[in-house]
């Protein structure tokens, strides 16, 4: 976990960059709480257990579509990792807004990487319900929070860019480097095979 880089996280590209990738998306890790626990925080009530939350009309072949439960647009679905839960929201930030951050972080540590329609970037890793650090991945800006010089550098220990990844755009790229950031500062570790079971999903509207 403590050495994740860019191309542990390639597989994101290649399964969700025809859904999530343009739809845009906010997945968020928490250490050491349940899927049942993260939602209780932030006051999501879970629906039907179902595979990811991608929009039927954006959903990869093979991949299931979640279910309307969210009118306005705003699903949210939670999904057991290795080391404690993540979250993932089809088109929404809402792992970035600083009540979630506080309540998600209480007592714990949380990483959450945004990605908009308009291809808008943003990291943020907060612990026992203060922002430490964030920035926006592959743009040229200071990284900000209480404590910016704690974040490691988001490229960790990766080599140059190779087979797949040396097709990448550098933003897409540096997506993929803030997932293994964020695996890397939490201990939460995701892979395609815990997208690939039943979450737990509800609406974050009242988020917003």
């Amino acid at each position: 976990m403590a050495d994740a880089t860019a191309a542990d996280y390639a597989w994101f590209e290649e399964k969700y960059g025809d859904s999530l990738w343009v739809s845009g998306f906010c997945l968020t890790f928490v250490r050491g709480l349940s899927p049942e626990e993260a939602f209780a925080r932030i006051g999501v009530t879970s629906a039907t257990a179902t595979a990811h939350p991608v929009s039927p009309d954006l959903a990869a072949p093979g991949h299931p579509a979640a279910p309307d439960v969210a009118a306005d647009g705003r699903p949210i679905a939670a999904y057991a990792a290795a080391g404690g839960t993540v979250l993932l929201e089809d088109g929404g930030r809402a792992g970035t807004l600083a009540e979630v951050t506080r309540r998600l972080s209480a007592g714990t540590v949380t990483a959450a990487v945004h990605l908009d329609a308009d291809d808008g970037r943003q990291f943020v890793f907060a612990a026992d319900g203060q922002v430490v650090a964030g920035y926006e991945p592959g743009l040229p800006t200071a990284p900000w929070g209480a404590s910016p010089g704690l974040l490691p550098s988001p490229d960790g220990v990766a080599p140059a860019p190779s087979g797949d990844l040396a097709d990448l755009p550098s933003a897409d790229l540096a997506v993929l480097a803030a997932f293994a950031l964020a695996e890397r500062v939490t201990g939460v570790r995701l892979t395609w095979r815990h997208l690939a079971r039943p979450a737990l999903t509800g609406s974050a509207a009242h988020l917003y």
